[in-house]
């Protein structure tokens, strides 16, 4: 598989809550979970407040034949947080190449705004994330799993 779209709940401060709930209701195999504690190992520079370390960062759960993320994070962090901008779509792709040709062709369109410029990180060699002229929020991610 090359490319795949991936829902993205944004649950600001109850994903861990969220997985442990479709686990139970939905079946949900976890095939990722990173917690703001894990996160903080991984980069120096990662900080959260005390009483956040079991907050999620990035999980992937597989739910039937679909995928499903889950985090805490706003998506498009130019506006607050609350319930209906919770939600993105994470593109994703092993080939570094594949992410980089659909962000430059989507950042092309001078009515898409960047959130976050496409750029190496401490979990991917390529994350970025735009919102399009509709308002949905698309991520951009080289993901090292085989997922």
């Amino acid at each position: 598989m090359l490319l795949e779209a991936v829902p993205f709940l944004s649950l600001n401060g109850r994903g861990a809550e969220a997985i442990e709930f479709y686990e139970k209701m939905l079946d949900a195999e976890v095939l990722l979970k990173v917690s703001y504690a894990d996160m903080a190992k991984m980069d120096e520079t990662f900080r959260f407040q005390t009483g956040q370390e079991s907050y999620i960062t990035h999980s992937v759960l597989q739910i039937g034949a679909n995928k499903l993320m889950i985090a805490e994070e706003e998506m498009d962090n130019t506006r607050p947080w609350s319930a209906g901008n919770d939600f993105s779509l994470c593109i994703q792709s092993r080939d570094h190449e594949t992410i980089v040709r659909i962000y430059e062709r989507l950042t092309a369109d001078e009515r898409t705004t960047v959130i976050a410029p496409l750029a190496a990180n401490s979990f991917s060699s390529g994350y970025g994330a735009v919102r399009d002229p509709f308002g949905v929020v698309f991520q951009f991610t080289v993901t090292r799993h085989a997922f």
